[in-house]
């Protein structure tokens, strides 16, 4: 009996003198609040607990019994809240606070009452031990729960932190762990297991580990008040010197050291809560951060999700519409061609129409399918040696009829010397080519473009010239990574622009090896966009 009593004897002197000192430290401190009161209950728990090793009258016992387990139910309520408040949590958490509370009230009201312990009855090796009531399986259930949630919470937080309050989060887990480890050996005998409660004395290393922290951490503001006791104690001895100096002018001489060192204490103990303020705000701002943080993660994680939906999207789209689009165009083409009998020459000319419309709409949904791939990183260039001039031709040829429409001149400059076939993916290529003269032909309200191919420093140069809107530099920025997205002059430009065709020639020649770039001194002074590649030829 006299382990009990002196193992709990131990645990309330120190967890008194504890909870005493951090509170004295800074009670304006909620934190320090918080522990103090966890400390509090730590100590009634084990006040109490001194008494019923010493009692043998069974009503006594149960008395004790009874009266120690308002601080076994104050302990994991005050100790919730501790948690919250070291973590930086009791603002986000107060009705998680307010309910632990409500329900520790409850259990309060019970704790006399048969509900709570129905009996006392001998057991090896007490002359008493009690019975649990029907409402102690419940509070058990609310001890270990609560406990072990604020476990898991430490243990998750401890990622997060660096340095001291690493250290002091690292302590406190600990020690709270063995002492509530310690403690539960209590309820063994409660469910006829044959283990007495030796574990109690094992109490005390949650506060052995937490004293560490206080002292060799600075948790609680430790090196503050270790500054202004210093300071206080050099004050004293330097007050009484004077008197005990033999002469006149020692005193005089003492009492300015005196006078000398209360004034730079104080400027001591100025710029120590200077330094205490700056490290709780920096505190404050690493908790910020940290939550900054796990909502920015979340946030790309959504982003991510929205562009694989988008993308997936994008897919859909072309295997719904480029099928039934295919269909379209085949019999229109049948038609023309008279396949299904003679048609007008009005009829002829409006089913012309639908054809070209048509064409336009298969290719927005290849130029959707490219996005798509692009963006997935599945579309890899298959190269085989190509005539990259007669293929920037070809190009020229097609875009022709466009130029002609809007009275522009669309020119071909053949490189003076002959260029070999170079490896490259040809159908990208051609897209390329023909998206960034096709924009500069839509862009292009007078005058016309001219292409141009040279070869300068071991690459394949593709020049495309224009006299159009221009770009100024806030426009060039991104140019080539913007998709569905155009400048306000380009909307005013070509309304039926899409954003696509820029950002698909600039994937196509990455993805070929090469490079893309953009000239322009700024608006209405045209733009030159060149396509560099690389003069891979087939060995």
């Amino acid at each position: 009996m006299l382990y009990y009593v002196l193992t709990s004897l131990i645990n309330a002197i120190t967890s008194t003198v504890l909870g005493f000192f951090v509170l004295f430290i800074n009670r304006q401190n909620k934190l320090n609040r918080a522990f103090s009161r966890f400390c509090f209950a730590v100590a009634f728990w084990s006040w109490t607990y001194c008494f019923w090793p010493l009692s043998s009258i069974k009503e006594d016992v149960l008395f004790w019994f009874q009266v120690l387990h308002i601080g076994a139910i104050l302990i994991p309520a005050t100790y919730l809240h501790f948690v919250f408040a070291f973590l930086d949590l009791e603002k986000k958490r107060k009705k998680i606070i307010f309910l632990n509370y409500l329900l520790s009230i409850f259990f309060l009201t019970t704790v006399f009452s048969p509900l709570f312990i129905s009996d006392m009855v001998p057991k090896y090796p007490f002359p008493y031990w009690a019975v649990p009531g029907a409402l102690y399986h419940f509070f058990l259930l609310y001890f270990f729960g609560l406990t072990l949630y604020c476990w898991i919470m430490l243990y998750r937080a401890r990622k997060e932190f660096t340095g001291e309050k690493r250290m002091q989060l690292k302590y406190i887990l600990i020690g709270t762990f063995i002492g509530f480890l310690g403690g539960s050996t209590n309820y063994f005998l409660w469910y006829d297991v044959p283990i007495p409660p030796y574990g109690n004395g094992l109490v005390i290393f949650y506060i052995i580990l937490s004293a560490i922290a206080v002292a060799r951490y600075h948790l609680f503001e430790m090196r503050l008040i270790f500054t202004e006791m210093m300071v206080a104690a050099m004050a004293v001895m330097l007050l009484v010197l004077p008197f005990l100096m033999p002469t006149t002018g020692l005193k005089i001489l003492t009492s300015l050291v005196f006078v000398l060192f209360c004034f730079f204490g104080y400027y001591l103990i100025r710029a120590v809560h200077r330094e205490s303020r700056r490290r709780e705000d920096a505190e404050t701002i690493a908790s910020r951060e940290r939550i900054l943080r796990r909502e920015a993660e979340i946030l790309a994680a959504d982003l991510r999700r929205l562009d694989r939906a988008k993308t997936q999207f994008l897919l859909s789209t072309q295997h719904h519409l480029r099928s039934p689009l295919s269909v379209i165009n085949g019999y229109l083409s049948m038609i023309d061609e008279g396949s299904y009998g003679k048609i007008t020459k009005k009829s002829k000319e409006k089913i012309g129409a639908c054809l070209e419309a048509n064409k336009k709409l298969i290719r927005l949904v290849d130029e959707l399918l490219d996005v798509a791939h692009f963006q997935m990183n599945k579309s890899a260039a298959a190269k085989e040696p190509v005539d990259a001039v007669a293929l920037a031709a070809q190009v020229v040829a097609d875009l022709k009829p466009a130029a002609e429409v809007k009275n522009l001149y669309l020119k071909f400059k053949k490189p003076e010397v002959p260029i070999p076939e170079i490896m490259l993916n040809p159908r990208g290529i051609k897209e390329a080519i023909y998206n960034i003269v096709d924009n500069a032909i839509k862009y292009t309200q007078a005058g016309g473009v001219i292409v141009l191919i040279s070869v300068s420093e071991a690459k394949l140069r593709i020049a495309i010239k224009d006299t159009g809107i221009g770009l100024n530099e806030k426009d060039r920025e991104g140019l080539f990574s913007r998709v569905f997205e155009r400048c306000e002059r380009a909307q005013d430009a070509n309304i039926e622009g899409k954003g696509i065709g820029l950002y698909l020639a600039a994937q196509i020649v990455a993805n070929n090896g090469g490079e893309i770039s953009v000239e322009s001194e700024g608006w209405g002074k045209g733009s030159k966009f060149i396509i560099d590649l690389p003069m891979e030829v087939r060995r």
